[in-house]
């Protein structure tokens, strides 16, 4: 008998997990989206109604429960669940504090000479505005909104984005350096106690190729990612993951779930460190995933139920590579907004569908503005990858369809 498995959260990144693990488990996602109903039971619960959730999950077996969104990771769900006996894969609202403040995650990352760019951070829009005036430009101003960041290359125009921010009520901004390089995210999984590399990925978050534009919450990534050798896989790990969960330890509770780093490597190939989150992101997951071997129940099983430090010694992953290519909508009028994809699609592409689809009431999928779809594909190389993606691309189609050209470009000349 398939075991039973709850995902939380609507997004693409849900919609890849629970599409993979739908190949071993039955699958119940709350709410989940339009698409997800083609292999999964999405269920009208909202993403924080804790109680109703462990309602469902105690009235109908489900053998594990996996919030993904931030908004369930920011309730009491793993507290509420660990003590009602439930198994739960993911860390509780304490250890996530690391993702939903950057401005604690920047002053830990100081604490633990965890290597970042030079940041100030502000609670005063005055102080800030007078920290620019003489700031080197380029530098990037955040806030603890998702996908806030905005490149700053003149201060005439900072002074804006920094009084609108505080317009907006956030009592935080974050003003750091721009770093050159390429951007990176690098994922373990961890019951608290020890940590396996899950894998990697290059990350292309500007808007325009050529890494132009602003930045964004992903228009597509390669994975695994070239620059990051066993080495630097181990120096992760040792350097920044050990010590954030040794911190996390010590406040009292274990981190446990998969811990993401995003950051840049540098031209003269260092690491400096961007921030975290508390699973892959919607512009790698297809990447990542589609390249971990076996079965991701047993792995996160382990974990929640303590035999992952005995038992697990590494993750095996295919040798091979993916590619994703982020399908955007932009079209002001999202009416009859249909998608089309033709029937020949290649076995090694894989199409996730964003909570920006919905269906109508011919049952025919329909585009909304934003991120819609990531096209992935796999291949033996990182070039047969890309090319593959961009090949399944020509049989998609909807108004205001746009992606970047040149996702993986800058890698294939390194195979």
């Amino acid at each position: 008998m398939k075991k039973k498995v709850l995902i939380i959260g609507n997004t693409a990144k849900e919609y890849a997990l629970a599409k993979k693990m739908s190949e071993y488990c039955e699958i119940f996602v709350i709410p989940g989206n339009d698409a997800m109903k083609e292999f999964a039971t999405c269920i009208d619960i909202r993403e924080n109604s804790v109680q109703e959730v462990l309602e469902f999950v105690m009235e109908n077996g489900i053998d594990l429960t996996i919030p993904v969104s931030m908004k369930a990771l920011d309730t009491d769900i793993v507290k509420i669940f660990t003590n009602n006996n439930l198994e739960i894969f993911a860390p509780d609202k304490n250890a996530i504090k690391l993702m939903a403040d950057k401005a604690y995650a920047k002053k830990l990352m100081y604490k633990l000479r965890i290597p970042t760019p030079k940041f100030g951070i502000f609670e005063k829009q005055s102080m800030a505005n007078d920290y620019i005036k003489n700031y080197n430009q380029p530098f990037v101003i955040k806030t603890n909104a998702p996908s806030s960041a905005v490149i700053i290359t003149a201060s005439k125009s900072a002074k804006p984005i920094i009084d609108s921010v505080f317009a907006e009520k956030f009592n935080k901004i974050i003003i750091e350096d721009y770093v050159y390089g390429t951007p990176f995210a690098f994922y373990a999984i961890t019951d608290g106690y020890k940590a396996l590399p899950i894998g990697s990925s290059i990350l292309y978050k500007h808007s325009l190729e050529g890494e132009g534009g602003q930045l964004t919450s992903g228009m597509g990534a390669c994975s695994p990612n070239f620059k990051i050798s066993s080495d630097d896989e181990k120096f992760l790990t040792d350097e920044i993951i050990y010590p954030l969960l040794e911190y996390i330890e010590s406040t009292g509770t274990a981190y446990l779930g998969i811990l993401g780093i995003n950051g840049i490597i540098t031209e003269e190939g260092a690491f400096k460190i961007l921030g975290f989150t508390p699973f892959m992101q919607d512009a790698d997951c297809g990447s990542v995933l589609d390249l971990i071997e076996g079965n991701l129940y047993d792995l996160f099983e382990a974990c929640v139920i303590g035999s992952f430090s005995d038992e697990i010694n590494d993750i095996p992953l295919k040798n091979m590579h993916s590619a994703s290519v982020v399908l955007n909508c932009k079209n002001s009028d999202n009416s009859e907004n249909v998608i089309t994809i033709d029937d020949c699609l290649d076995d090694n592409v894989n199409v996730i569908y964003s909570n920006n689809v919905i269906k109508n009431k011919y049952l025919e999928y329909e585009a909304k503005n934003g991120a819609v779809l990531t096209v992935t594909a796999i291949g033996r190389t990182i070039s047969s990858a890309v090319n593959r993606a961009y090949d399944e691309i020509e049989n998609i189609n909807f108004k205001g369809m746009t992606y970047r050209r040149d996702i993986g470009k800058s890698t294939i000349s390194m195979f």
